[in-house]
């Protein structure tokens, strides 16, 4: 009579086992889990760090390069000079890739500047929405508002402006110090018959650059223009972009790098950084011909 109690005994002890070594298992299960993901975590970390130290060297040498031109060459800025060799093609390295873009934030028309409601600016505006077919009544609505609206900082705060609009704008209008002028050397053809209002010398213009590299007030003046005053030949704003890839992850970091000088010196120091923001605010690098000697 006992065998059986004996048989339901081994069969209770057996589903104990049998569920012990299930949670057992769930619970190995679950380390080895917490520790992979650990283990993920811990490397994504690794990557990322390593990857904004390759960032910020990259905007380190913007730095250092404006920094050099600021002092050898203080006259003009351009893009045949030693501070726009910091840009880098896609580059392999060994633990990724690496690409680095410098460009002259001013080389677009600078829409601060009419926060004054200064006349000269708004002409500018509309001369360059009339060439990419946008209505002038359209581009006062844009400059009404910028000088209404004082302390802007981008084309998506403002109110007024279609989207489709915001778009073919953003290439060539940002929103700077005030004192910042349009650079003739880096500014896009497009913008140059803007702010002289004759297409015939901005052609000529745009012929010259690409001839020698730079622009100078000589240049105006040989082909009839008026340098105006909102435009001039150095910049003090520049943007850097940095994109670096380890694996599958990719960081993009993107920098504003600002010269001024006073009384206490030289500066150059980076006044803006974002990550995952591209950089489209400037046309791409044009191709200069440097002159053979």
């Amino acid at each position: 009579m006992t065998k059986p109690s004996r048989q339901a005994d081994a069969g209770v002890v057996l589903i104990n086992v049998l569920v012990i070594l299930a949670i057992a298992s769930v619970v190995v299960f679950l380390m080895l889990s917490s520790q992979e993901k650990s283990l993920q975590r811990a490397q994504v970390m690794a990557q990322t760090t390593t990857a904004d130290a390759l960032a910020r060297g990259a905007e380190a040498s913007a730095v250092t390069a404006l920094r050099r031109d600021m002092i050898e060459a203080p006259e003009t800025d351009n893009y045949a000079e030693s501070w726009a060799r910091v840009d880098q093609q896609q580059a392999a390295l060994a633990v990724g890739t690496l690409t680095v873009t410098l460009r002259d934030a001013q080389a677009k028309l600078n829409l601060t500047r009419l926060a004054g409601g200064a006349q000269t600016e708004v002409e500018a505006l509309l001369q360059v929405l009339a060439q990419l077919n946008i209505s002038r009544a359209e581009g006062a609505g844009i400059a009404a508002e910028i000088a209404a609206r004082p302390g802007l900082k981008n084309l998506s705060d403002l109110q007024g402006i279609a989207p489709a609009t915001r778009n073919l704008l953003d290439p060539f209008v940002a929103f700077l110090p005030a004192q910042a002028q349009l650079n003739l050397n880096t500014a896009d053809p497009l913008l140059l018959r803007a702010v002289l209002n004759n297409a015939s010398a901005a052609l000529r213009l745009v012929q010259r650059r690409a001839a020698k590299g730079l622009l100078t007030a000589e240049d105006i003046t040989l082909v009839g223009a008026v340098v105006p005053s909102m435009a001039g030949f150095t910049s003090q704003n520049f943007d850097v972009q940095t994109v670096v890839t380890i694996n599958d992850m990719t960081l993009t970091l993107t920098s504003r790098i600002q010269r001024s000088q006073n009384l206490a010196g030289q500066s150059v120091r980076v006044v803006g950084r974002a990550y995952g923001v591209p950089l489209n605010s400037v046309p791409p690098l044009p191709p200069v011909l440097v002159p053979t000697r």
